[in-house]
């Protein structure tokens, strides 16, 4: 996927509306990002759909292993989860 640098928002703020297109290549460029939406789909193409962000917050996240039964990630660093809802 090719795009520009300044088509990448710096951050995404509360209450701001941001295209899905701009979350996507946020959380692209954004390795320790989760995103919580009420969508199955964030076109990575689509710049008319547009969410709103409805918090953001810096947590750890605790998760069972993929590929192991029975095995607890520790984390070690918090990870920034913005949540998201379509306008």
């Amino acid at each position: 996927m090719v795009y520009y640098e300044d088509e990448v928002p710096k951050c995404l703020k509360e209450n701001e509306e941001y295209t899905s297109r701009e979350i996507y290549l946020f959380m692209m460029e954004n390795k320790n990002v989760q995103i919580l939406s009420d969508s199955v789909h964030l076109s990575r193409d689509n710049k008319s759909v547009k969410y709103r962000v409805v918090s953001i917050k810096d947590k750890f996240i605790h998760k069972q292993a993929d590929d192991s039964y029975r095995t607890y990630l520790i984390p070690n660093a918090e990870t920034k989860i913005i949540e998201i809802v379509r306008v």
